[in-house]
């Protein structure tokens, strides 16, 4: 069959529209500025300086509750009670981190500095998505992968100290709903590392950003829940004495 020169001019014309209407894959960066949007914004994102949650933690066995003050440039500390009775203590000061078991004096602790270190650098605490970067950790886009019926981005965040974890970010609402990566839960409890996977939903705002107020950690190997943890309440910008971060 021959095409008169009108016929195929209408053909090239309707192939154009065609590949116009294929989206070119996103890039790295127009992934994380989505999701910054959907957080709240640059501007919200670093004008927080300091944070205090409050929460309850569910484990195999036990509960208790948690209070979990963190500040830039990335100290952290959690107070856990259960009946009301202070029970342990963990934090990041600016010497590292440390310690303390229910008893005794503090001590420092190298095994666990690493992993309260990779917790309040990543992003949902202190620190917006766009500022790892500077902050000296690697963020590559490593695909898309289906979970359920979601195909999500997954975006390898390698540390300064080179730990790498996996964030999978969700097209729709563009935020951040899980995380895996192998390590131990409790490091200096259980140090044997798994692979674990974190979900985070019910997504609140709180001043203008939103935060998720629950999530979940898994060894998926064996598809055992380790771990729950219910937010009950986000204050942003509490004043902190420096001190909180250094000692019981």
């Amino acid at each position: 069959m021959k095409l008169s020169k009108c016929g195929v001019s209408v053909l090239f014309v309707m192939s154009i529209g065609v590949m116009s209407c294929r989206q070119a894959p996103l890039t790295l960066d127009q992934l994380v500025e989505r999701n910054v949007k959907a957080v709240g914004g640059k501007a919200a994102l670093e004008e927080v300086h300091s944070l205090r949650v409050d929460l309850h933690i569910v484990d195999p066995g036990f509960e208790v509750d948690g209070t979990y003050p963190a500040a830039r440039p990335g100290r952290m500390r959690i107070d856990v009670s259960a009946g009301g009775r202070h029970v342990s203590t963990e934090a990041l000061g600016e010497k590292g981190g440390w310690q303390w078991k229910g008893k005794g004096e503090p001590e420092a602790t190298a095994t666990a500095t690493a992993a309260l270190k990779h917790g309040v650098e990543s992003p949902g605490h202190t620190f917006g998505l766009h500022e790892l970067k500077q902050r000296g950790h690697r963020v590559e886009l490593a695909g898309r992968e289906k979970v359920g019926t979601i195909n999500c981005y997954r975006l390898r965040v390698t540390f300064a100290d080179g730990f790498s974890t996996m964030f999978y970010l969700d097209p729709e609402s563009w935020l951040i709903t899980r995380r895996r990566d192998v390590r131990a839960l409790h490091p200096d409890v259980d140090p044997k590392p798994t692979t674990i996977e974190s979900t985070m939903s019910d997504f609140r705002r709180v001043d203008g950003l939103l935060f998720p107020f629950l999530s979940k950690d898994t060894d998926l190997a064996r598809g055992k829940t380790l771990e729950t943890a219910t937010v009950r309440s986000i204050t942003l910008n509490p004043a902190l004495d420096p001190d909180v971060f250094e000692k019981l």
